[in-house]
């Protein structure tokens, strides 16, 4: 390999892990605060880029999409973090882009859990002390969220069992699943 291609792609490889080291990490579920890993903190903070990292509509550049729902954002952010959910603050900001256009800055990351009939969702994201509600963020990282193996026994039953049923590749990762097993995601 040429000197030049090693250096770029060590220098790739450097950057996205360096996108996912995490100032502060956190996941509640069922109303507890769960002791991670650092094996475990670094593949959810992984996850978590990956599936904030395209969207359909946010609250930011989409408010119509929303509503007056696109005014009650902060509240619903402080609801989330209060109830079973992952927050992420990463030690550097990625970007958000959305389908139906427009990038955002992302330095924290909130994800629910066991909220209605959501499986993962509602998500949100924050930077600069602005807080934006995302839509239709990208699906298998969100399942791989809520798969987690480290996690399962400490995740309620319905996710177990959902989660038992979804067909991983050979590469361990979850792949499509049919319609009639897959959950909603936010």
């Amino acid at each position: 390999m040429k000197p030049l291609l090693a250096g770029l792609l060590l220098l790739a490889a450097g950057m996205a892990a360096a996108q996912d080291q995490v100032k502060s990490i956190s996941l509640r579920i069922g109303g507890q605060e769960l002791a991670l890993t650092p094996a475990a903190s670094a593949r959810l903070a992984r996850y978590a880029r990956e599936m904030m990292s395209v969207c359909g509509p946010n609250t930011a550049n989409h408010a119509g999409n929303f509503g007056a729902a696109a005014a009650g954002v902060d509240s619903r952010w402080r609801e989330t973090l209060a109830g079973s959910r992952l927050h992420v603050v990463y030690s550097a900001p990625f970007d958000s882009s959305s389908h139906l256009g427009g990038r955002l800055p992302v330095s924290e990351v909130a994800i629910a859990f066991e909220r209605g009939e959501l499986f993962v969702g509602p998500e949100f994201t924050r930077h600069a002390g602005v807080t934006v509600e995302h839509l239709k963020c990208e699906y298998l990282p969100a399942l791989e969220l809520a798969c987690l193996a480290e996690l399962a026994a400490s995740m309620p039953a319905g996710y177990r069992a959902t989660c038992a049923r979804l067909k991983r590749g050979a590469d361990g990762r979850i792949e499509l699943p049919p319609p009639d097993i897959a959950p909603s995601c936010g």
